[in-house]
């Protein structure tokens, strides 16, 4: 770790400790050359830290969120205010009443780096990626151009474009009441501070309501504005946000520990050797959704994996008269939904599907609420009726053809084909946006936002494939 950050760090550490933090006494952070700064168990330990045991506390007064700027300072539950007051906040009662709470939250943020060593948040500010150093905070919305041409005809590249307009929308509304309140230092809100605040929030922010005891949650809900729930912003923890994600680590999150003093525990139920990176789990987040937030896929494994493709379905009404509701996002995964690899597949809810077509060898790369949703689109009168009946018989793993109601095989093969069609057209757009040079050939990546994105588009490639696969079997 160079000098100015360990500086950095160490102040954070004795910051974070002096307002009521805990780091276990056998745990550091440290500088891993692949996920940047880390928590890890000393390689001077020893003897290994066992299950159960609480890696980092982070107190209520320490996190920075939406309730900040209703007090326009540190939640400290004894001194809130015993309702909502307007005037008690940071920013002019017309803002806050017309700009959603996750937004606030980011100006929040923006208005406290503002206030440089002012600020009651200072070392931690500090111990985040800087605002000036674009290229270490930058998620994909916020890639240049020549990078995001790379992601061109994946899921990541249509979810990019609906975040930019909605950051660009955010930002042009909030800073213009501003303006017009005449606020002090408007013009210093800058939407390259909001695109950092926004990448902040969106690669480090947790669920209140995950992260805050009840009774804390209670006494915070006095000072929301009639109308926002605990879960209608997000929270940052500071020197808790460290603990970099393992999709297979066992951990829970302790908000009961002194309720005279509301905080957040980090419990790490895996043992951990000297010298051992200490993980955090973000959650059930497919590779499309950790590349959106946190700038990283997570590569596939004999034992693990992380590849699937989301499809959106869009419902009409019954005239087909109306506009497209919000789309619903199933999942396509690059091995089957059953196979002991797919761990996020087998966590998803709805598995076990009122109907037995999923188990049919040539769906099992689907999500099975999809092969549901289109057998009841698809189906006839008849077939309905039939796709209520339970398969006699039928064993515990995938059934054939033969296993399935006779009066099915019909729908099967609808199914089929629209899913065929879907996965061709993806596949062909896939293929057709490829970046090659002038001579033909694939183009080589430049930067790590390039091979990023041409590691993620060929595990794009590879899960339609196999869903291709098996469906022409």
């Amino acid at each position: 770790m160079k000098a100015s950050d360990k500086k950095r760090i160490d102040a954070l550490v004795e910051w974070a400790r002096q307002n009521g933090a805990e780091l276990h006494p056998l745990i550091e952070v440290y500088h891993d050359d692949v996920t940047k700064l880390s928590l890890r168990v000393k390689p001077s330990a020893t003897y290994v830290l066992d299950p159960g045991f609480v890696a980092v506390t982070c107190p209520l007064p320490t996190t920075i969120s939406y309730l900040n700027a209703l007090i326009d300072g540190p939640i400290t539950l004894d001194l809130l205010p015993s309702t909502h007051d307007p005037d008690a906040a940071a920013f002019p009662p017309r803002f806050m009443a017309s700009i959603p709470p996750h937004v606030i939250g980011r100006f929040f943020l923006i208005s406290e780096y503002l206030k440089g060593a002012d600020s009651f948040w200072a070392p931690y500010i500090a111990s985040l990626p800087q605002p000036e150093h674009f290229s270490s905070w930058t998620p994909p919305p916020f890639w240049p151009e020549d990078d995001l041409d790379f992601l061109e005809g994946t899921n990541a590249y249509v979810a990019i474009g609906d975040i930019q307009a909605g950051v660009k929308r955010e930002f042009k509304q909030a800073r213009k009441l501003l303006k017009e309140d005449s606020f002090p230092n408007w013009q210093d809100y800058t939407r390259l501070l909001y695109n950092w605040a926004f990448s902040i929030f969106a690669s480090r922010s947790f669920r209140p309501s995950l992260m805050v005891s009840p009774s804390a949650q209670e006494q915070a809900l006095r000072i929301l504005p009639p109308g926002c729930g605990i879960d209608d912003f997000s929270i940052l923890q500071p020197l808790f946000d460290i603990g970099n994600h393992s999709m297979t680590s066992k951990y829970s999150w302790k908000t009961d520990a002194d309720p005279a003093r509301p905080s957040c525990q980090l419990v790490c139920e895996d043992a951990y050797r000297p010298g051992d990176q200490v993980f955090n789990n973000y959650g059930r987040k497919t590779n499309s959704e950790l590349l959106l937030s946190y700038s990283f896929i997570l590569p596939e494994t004999d034992g693990l994996h992380n590849d699937y493709v989301h499809m959106r379905k869009r419902e009409q009404d019954v005239a087909g008269s109306s506009p497209p509701d919000k789309p619903t996002d199933f999942l396509i995964s690059l091995r089957p939904f059953d196979h002991p690899s797919s761990l996020l597949a087998r966590l998803r809810p709805g598995m076990q599907s009122p109907s037995q077509l999923h188990r049919l060898p040539l769906f099992a790369h689907f999500e099975p609420s999809l092969i549901w949703d289109l057998a009841g689109a698809l189906s006839t009168p008849e077939e309905e009726r039939a796709l209520g009946l339970p398969i006699a018989h039928a064993p515990t793993g995938s059934i054939g053809l033969a296993d399935i109601h006779p009066g099915l095989g019909e729908l099967v093969e609808r199914i089929k084909v629209v899913l065929s069609a879907k996965l061709r057209h993806d596949y062909q757009q896939l293929e057709e946006t490829d970046i090659v040079e002038d001579d033909g050939t694939a183009a080589q990546p430049r930067n790590g936002n390039q091979q990023l994105a041409l590691e993620y588009r060929g595990q794009c490639k590879k899960v339609l494939l196999a869903a291709m696969q098996a469906l022409d079997r």
